[in-house]
C-alpha cells in the first residue's frame, strides 16, 4: 500500500473511532457512568489529536488530490462544512475538556452537546471525504 493511502486510511480511521468514543461518552454519561465518560471523552480526545499528527504529516508529504467524481457539489459542501466545523469545534473541545476536567459541570453541560454535535458531524463527513475521494 502506497504511503499516502496508508496515511488517508489511518486518519480516517483514527478520527471514525474518536467520533465513535464520543457517542460511546454520550451513551456512558446518560447511564450514570461519569468515570467511562471521561475515559472516552479523553479517548476521543486523544484520538483526534492523532488524527491532526497523522494529517499534518500526509498534508506535508502530499499536495492535496483533487475529487474526480461526479458530484462536486455535494462533495465541496461536505468538504467546506467538515472544514469550517472542525475549526470551530477545536476551541469547543478545549473548552469542553476544561469544564469537565475542573468539575464546572454546570459550564460542562452547557457546552459539551454542541462540542459532541459538531464532533460526531466532523468525524463522520471525514470519513465521507475520505471514502468520496477514495473511489
Amino acid at each position: 500500500m502506497e504511503l499516502y493511502n496508508l496515511l488517508s486510511l489511518l486518519s480516517a480511521t483514527v478520527i471514525a473511532i474518536s467520533g465513535l468514543s464520543v457517542i460511546s461518552g454520550i451513551v456512558l454519561i446518560k447511564l450514570g457512568k461519569r468515570e467511562l465518560h471521561r475515559k472516552a471523552m479523553l479517548t476521543a480526545s486523544f484520538l483526534a489529536l492523532l488524527f491532526v499528527i497523522v494529517y499534518l504529516i500526509k498534508s506535508s508529504l502530499y499536495p492535496p488530490r483533487p475529487y474526480q467524481g461526479d458530484n462536486r457539489t455535494f462533495y465541496l459542501f461536505v468538504l467546506w462544512s467538515h472544514t469550517i466545523l472542525s475549526i470551530i469545534n477545536l476551541p469547543l473541545v478545549v473548552a469542553t475538556l476544561y469544564f469537565g476536567l475542573k468539575d464546572r459541570i454546570d459550564k460542562h453541560k452547557k457546552i459539551a452537546p454542541i462540542t459532541a454535535g459538531v464532533w460526531i458531524y466532523v468525524a463522520g463527513t471525514g470519513w465521507l471525504i475520505y471514502y468520496l475521494l477514495s473511489n
